[in-house]
């Protein structure tokens, strides 16, 4: 089984138990920190901060909330979820060396796992949706 990152630093209380919705990990073409987000039920979404080129395992990592996604997208996202079962696992093969995206979703049970090299296509098509549903429907943040 594909687990999720263990760290737990930085989420609230009740995401420590729970498994997110999705966890989505950019790797990038050549050398970087892989950029790690979270979205939970709820519509939390965190981002993993690193603190050095020491990988997904470094101790000093944090979990930050960023925002949240709204009713309506949460709503959107399960809904495609849903079906997360039928999705074949094969990795996207359209790549131009643009890095990948690994999706981990907690499906019935299992983490299913995707790598997306480039735009996802065909049936894995529905993990460019839930990126539309969470980026066109983050909420403000109220500031002080």
């Amino acid at each position: 089984m594909q687990l999720l990152i263990k760290n737990t630093e930085g989420l609230k209380p009740q995401h420590q138990v729970e498994p997110p919705l999705f966890e989505k990990t950019y790797v990038p073409p050549s050398f970087g920190n892989h950029l790690v987000s979270r979205v939970y039920a709820d519509g939390s979404l965190y981002y993993l901060s690193h603190s050095g080129n020491n990988g997904l395992d470094d101790p000093d990592e944090k979990w930050n909330y960023i925002s949240s996604v709204s009713e309506k997208g949460i709503l959107g996202i399960r809904n495609i979820l849903e079906n997360c079962d039928n999705l074949a696992i094969a990795a996207s093969t359209s790549a131009n060396d643009s890095g990948a995206v690994i999706w981990k979703i907690p499906c019935k049970g299992r983490i299913r796992k995707f790598v997306i090299f480039g735009v996802p296509d065909g049936d894995l098509n529905i993990l460019h949706e839930i990126d539309l549903l969470v980026n066109t429907n983050i909420q403000p943040i109220p500031h002080g």
